[in-house]
């Protein structure tokens, strides 16, 4: 069997690569980092599986499907961290899907719920499946769209049995740790929460919370200054007296988000 796993996140990518690497029954695993690579990749190398992001930054999920063509369409696992679009686009249409952040034995189950899909030859009753959805979202999508893009206002941590609520605005500012985030709070807790910087960042208001290098997202309003260090760079200090480095390749717009001319 041959895989395909699209995210334009790397760390997502290479956990699913780590999780499929033992499994006997595939013979080649392929990588996308966007959606244009996705189409390309199907075209040529047509996998048997896919584990398609729905958020990416050139084109969604849905937009990789579109520009297929329904003879080429592999079976489908799609990933994405918003839970409501997911229970209401993908369960109602019975379409298999991992919300992010996942566990091992979720990832499992879906792979090998793919895998029957593949091996009974039900792939034209995926097809169906794969068509009742794309005219869901054409006659619906945009109104759920637009539901889920409402911000977070509290992140919800597990710990044992037990859940933990953190307020948005308590949220000092975030570090990535492999697949975790790090959320330190005004009272000066650390937590833990799997997921990327990116769909971390995505869930978050921008007019409060800014991502300055791959590694860090601050809250604005904990802010105490911006520091020129000479030669276009510059560093940012926090109200706690923590500071980091504004990357390059976010500094235009959150200089510009600060009003700071460069």
């Amino acid at each position: 069997m041959k895989v395909a796993v699209v995210d334009d996140e790397s760390l997502a990518r290479k956990r699913i690569v780590k999780l499929l690497k033992d499994n006997e029954h595939i013979s080649s695993v392929w990588e996308a980092s966007s959606g244009k690579e996705a189409v390309d990749l199907i075209r040529e190398e047509l996998p048997d599986l896919v584990f398609l992001d729905i958020q990416m930054t050139d084109m969604s999920g849905f937009d990789v499907l579109k520009k297929l063509d329904m003879n080429e369409l592999p079976v489908i696992i799609f990933v994405t961290a918003f839970d409501h679009f997911a229970v209401k686009a993908f369960d109602v249409k019975a379409i298999d899907f991992l919300l992010k952040p996942f566990k091992n034995d979720r990832f499992f189950d879906a792979l090998e719920r793919g895998m029957k899909t593949i091996e009974s030859r039900e792939k034209e009753n995926f097809k169906d499946k794969v068509n009742a959805l794309m005219s869901f979202l054409d006659n619906e999508g945009n109104q759920l769209l637009k539901e889920e893009s409402s911000y977070l206002e509290n992140v919800v941590i597990k710990r044992g049995k037990k859940y933990y609520f953190v307020p948005v605005d308590q949220i000092k500012y975030i570090t990535s740790s492999a697949y975790y985030a790090e959320i330190f709070t005004l009272n000066n807790e650390k937590h833990v929460y799997r997921i990327s910087m990116n769909d971390f960042i995505s869930k978050l208001d921008p007019a409060n919370f800014s991502r300055i290098n791959r590694s860090s997202i601050i809250n604005t309003r904990q802010l105490k200054e911006v520091i020129s260090e000479g030669l276009g760079d510059f560093s940012i200090v926090m109200q706690d007296g923590q500071s980091f480095p504004l990357s390059k390749i976010y500094k235009q717009d959150f200089l510009r988000k600060l009003n700071i001319k460069s």
